[in-house]
Order: C-alpha cells, then structure tokens, then sequence
C-alpha cells in the first residue's frame, strides 16, 4: 500500500475549504498544514466539536483516516 501524501491524498480533502476563515492557517499549503496537522487531527476527529463547523457536514470516517494514515506515514508532500 503506497504512503498517503499530501498531493494526492490529503489536499483534495482540505481544499474545499480555501478562503475559508475556520483556520487561521492556509488548508492549501503542504508546508502550514504540516505544521498544523496534529492540531487539524483534533479536531476534525473531534465529534463534540467537529471540525469543519456547521454549515459543511462533518468529514466522513474515510476521510479522518486517511488524514490520520498521512501523520502515521509522516506527512509526505
């Protein structure tokens, strides 16, 4: 099984986000989400305060693992 990365994995995940002001940090950016990404984790996988916030709907178990598997495999680009 191939390492989750950020381009090909995550970034389609997070993208749907941009511009959005829920994240005082740059979604789109490999680099602050790196940065970011044990923060990201608690809370999207947070359910008593999910993440993103309402209106979006709560991202779906797939998507929170395969965020998860990313840190697991360090964060590749």
């Amino acid at each position: 099984m191939p390492a989750v990365s950020f381009a090909n994995d995550v970034l389609p995940i997070l993208s749907r986000f941009r511009g959005q002001m829920m994240w005082r940090f740059d979604m789109n950016s490999y680099e602050q989400v790196k940065a970011n990404a044990d923060l990201i984790w608690k809370r999207i996988s947070d359910p008593g305060n999910p993440m993103p916030p309402p209106p979006f709907p709560p991202l779906p178990r797939h998507q929170i693992e395969t965020f998860q598997n990313w840190i697991r495999d360090g964060c590749q680009p």
